[in-house]
């Protein structure tokens, strides 16, 4: 399914890379003496995938005569006699195709397939001008988090293996950016939000994968045209569907957890769509296991699903629309028959689903090669239901997001963007839940805590406006950004500046620097007036990063190439819970929540790639340090502090498009803090946890290897593999959580993923 890529390695490979048996220098197409009468026509495809194979060279001996294909593939030979012939077609990273024609007749035009000499590779591939925008930006294709071991082909837990980015402890694979939290990463799909991006936490992200083109990932310094985010952007980017001469295509696969499949065709000479759609079984699996257990009963197991559309149209020559939708859904239900061991109260029914929907058209306006527009509208719902027995949470929003931006090339070294950057949504909430105190990662049991109860109506609008410029001044390339954002909800206004630098030393090697400064809204419930604080401000952080970036691969597109940055982050207003009380319109209330967290994380990152033809490597490691304070609480390693983390990723090419790829992981534990003693609660028949100094301890270090095998079978129309992806293959028993005793004087540490095969199969048609 890797369309795009083929099609462009297809079309470059053309000019430096075609053998010619004969002259170099003999014209696109080479007559035959006039001999016969009898003409010779055919197609060339690519082998399984069909995709037309433009602008090479096709000769025919014994003549030694030349024809070059069209856009579609096609070639003629004309004026033959009748005879045996030899067609050849001799495409570098093709096997050479050797073919014997015995020309009696007139023939009818024939298909002549060629098959890449390998496949399933995660190597560097060039990237685009959009890609090229943000000189922090780093850029994973189609091609690359398909075929990552360990992330099962999912974009996202493929940027784990990128440096910088810490992993959150326990089963969820969110992406932690430099020393920050989860809520600290913003992600988007075709620069707008959307709310949950993994399913049930960590199983697989919510866009199939097969449907985006790349994942963009910016952490410190990212450009003006993105904010409302203190950490990192993830930016999902959906690919164009392009059937090409094939008119249609598709793809279906299963494995022991979900199963799901694409299809994509065209409408017209002008039009395209594609959708996919996936979803879990392994409900059927844990349902058959927990039911009707003693203490433990699963009334509905969890189940997913997701559904991908995209519709594209060339309107004209300088206008096209686009047009995505999204859906997602999730849900899980069971009854704890038996009281938690760390709170007796608290039995019964859980039930949890969360859903949503995006809708999202796209226009671009080309006027010429120096201006464009873009303006793009996101229109969706989120709902998340939370039912805790005699809790609950209840929370729907309608959601509207607006972006628009022109581009325009003012010289030959000055191109500048005007934009805007819009949310809108109003949502109701129901909310009947405790209010649990959990300074330093400790709270305490639901039954020793107040119950509160709300039901409210809330609107929210954040606005932005940006203003960015490239200037290429020789070596140096420069890209200063100014960004106001207005929050409406607090009634906050900002001003945030942002600039890059790059210096190219030489062709091989180039120096970045990048910083800026960067507010995140502050979160709904720490807003609210029962729940929260309605006085909170927006978070801060200012950026700074500053490395080089080396190739020794010269003209070839094998080698080695090394990354290396340091980071350094400042935080200031951040959100942090209070125990104090305070005066609100002449009534003393709880605080809840304010401001006076504060906190630096800093870190060096390194990252070395190594491919060639049978090969990809991959190696990143990152030490940094994390920390976070505030006017009550002294300074201490913050929870997701992570000294050491290192990946290495590796792939051999074998022969009959077998593949072999692993991964190595190796993380510094994290912090956490200790509960050393209880307090019996005699009012609520509960032992109180006492706590000890704020993430002083640690859990054991975090190893992990994984293992994947692909074996591709390539025929002429279709494509089948089938794949073992075995997530913690040497089974290593990492420490994730902690349960402790009723009164716990006694603790046990919970290993996290145990040895976790994935087995399945795919055909592409």
């Amino acid at each position: 399914m890797k369309l795009a890529l083929c099609c462009l390695l297809a079309s470059v490979a053309v000019y430096a890379q075609t053998s010619d048996p004969a002259a170099e220098s003999a014209p696109a197409i080479v007559q035959a003496p006039e001999t016969g009468t009898l003409s010779f026509k055919g197609r060339v495809l690519e082998k399984g995938t069909q995709l037309p194979m433009k602008d090479i060279n096709v000769f025919l001996l014994p003549q030694k005569l030349k024809a070059q294909t069209d856009s579609s593939g096609d070639f003629s030979f004309e004026n033959l006699a009748p005879g045996s012939y030899q067609l050849i077609v001799n495409l570098s990273g093709y096997k050479k195709l050797e073919k014997d024609i015995a020309l009696d007749s007139e023939t009818k035009k024939l298909k002549h397939y060629i098959e890449k000499e390998t496949y399933l590779s995660f190597e560097t591939t060039v990237v685009g001008q959009k890609q090229k925008r943000d000189q922090t930006q780093k850029t994973l294709t189609q091609e690359q988090f398909l075929g990552m071991p360990g992330s099962g082909g999912d974009p996202v837990k493929a940027v784990q293996n990128l440096p910088g980015v810490n992993r959150v402890q326990g089963f969820s694979s969110q992406v932690v950016v430099q020393g920050g939290e989860p809520k600290d990463t913003s992600y988007h799909i075709d620069g707008h939000d959307i709310p949950i991006v993994f399913h049930f936490g960590g199983l697989t992200s919510v866009v199939m994968p097969e449907a985006l083109g790349q994942v963009d990932y910016l952490s410190a310094g990212y450009g003006a045209d993105f904010s409302r985010a203190t950490g990192g952007i993830i930016g999902l980017i959906t690919r164009n569907p392009e059937p090409g001469e094939r008119k249609k295509k598709s793809f279906f696969f299963a494995d022991n957890l979900k199963l799901g499949g694409l299809y994509e065709a065209q409408i017209d000479e002008k039009s395209d769509f594609l959708i996919s759609a996936r979803a879990s079984y392994i409900g059927l699996f844990l349902g058959a296991v927990a039911k009707d257990r003693e203490d433990f009963n699963l009334t509905v197991a969890p189940e997913f699903y997701d559904i991908t559309g995209i519709y594209n149209r060339r309107l004209d020559e300088k206008q096209s629309l686009k047009v995505i939708t999204l859906a997602s859904r999730d849900t899980l239900a069971f009854v704890l028959k038996e009281p938690l061991k760390t709170d007796p109260a608290f039995r019964g029914r859980f039930y949890n689903e969360t859903q949503f929907y995006r809708f999202i058209p796209q226009w671009t306006y080309k006027v010429d090669s120096e201006t464009q527009y873009k303006v793009s509208l996101g229109v969706g719902q989120n709902q998340t239901l939370v039912d805790l027995g005699e809790q609950y949470l209840n929370i729907r929003t309608n959601v509207m997001t607006f972006r628009a931006e022109g581009e325009k090339v003012l010289s030959p070294t000055w191109t500048s963007q005007l934009g805007v950057d819009n949310l809108y949504g109003d949502g109701t909430a129901k909310i009947k839940l405790v209010q649990p105190r959990s300074d330093g990662g400790v709270s305490n049991p639901f039954s020793s805590s107040e119950v509160k109860e709300r039901s409210t109506y809330t609107k929210f609008i954040n606005t932005g406006l940006y203003n960015r410029h490239e200037f290429k001044l020789g070596d140096w390339t420069l890209t200063p950004g100014l960004r106001v954002d207005r929050f409406k909800a607090t009634n906050e206004t900002y001003l945030t500046p942002r600039l890059a630098t790059k210096y190219n030393i030489d062709p091989s090697l180039a120096l970045k620097i990048a910083g800026g400064r960067y507010y995140q809204p502050s979160e709904g419930q720490e807003q609210d007036i029962l729940f929260g604080n309605p006085n909170i401000r927006a978070p801060r952080a200012d950026h700074l990063t500053f490395g080089f970036e080396k190739d020794f691969r010269g003209s070839s597109d094998s080698g080695l190439t090394w990354q290396t940055s340091y980071f350094d982050k400042w935080l200031d207003q951040l959100v942090v819970q209070s125990s104090a009380q305070v005066e609100r319109d002449g009534v003393l209330v709880d605080e809840n929540f304010n401001n006076s967290g504060r906190g630096r994380a800093y870190g060096v990152e390194n990252q070395i790639k190594w491919n060639n033809v049978f090969w990809d490597v991959w190696l990143s490691y990152t030490w940094s340090e994390s920390f976070r304070w505030s006017d009550r609480i002294a300074k201490y390693k913050h929870e997701y502090d992570q000294t050491h983390n290192f990946n290495l990723v590796a792939a051999k090419k074998l022969e009959n498009n077998w593949k072999v790829s692993g991964r190595f992981r190796y993380v510094t534990g994290n912090p956490y803090t200790p509960i050393v003693g209880g307090t019996f609660d005699a009012d609520n028949d509960v032992y109180l946890p006492q706590r000890g100094s704020f993430y002083s301890e640690r859990y054991t270090d975090f190893y992990q290897a994984d293992l994947r095998i692909d074996k591709k079978w390539i025929y002429d129309e279709e494509i089948w593999t089938l794949y073992l992806d075995i997530q913690n293959v040497l089974n290593t028993k990492n420490s994730e959580s902690i349960e402790y005793s009723f009164n716990y004087k006694n603790k046990e540490f919970i290993s996290g993923l145990p040895f976790l095969p994935a087995f399945g199969v795919k055909g592409e048609f």
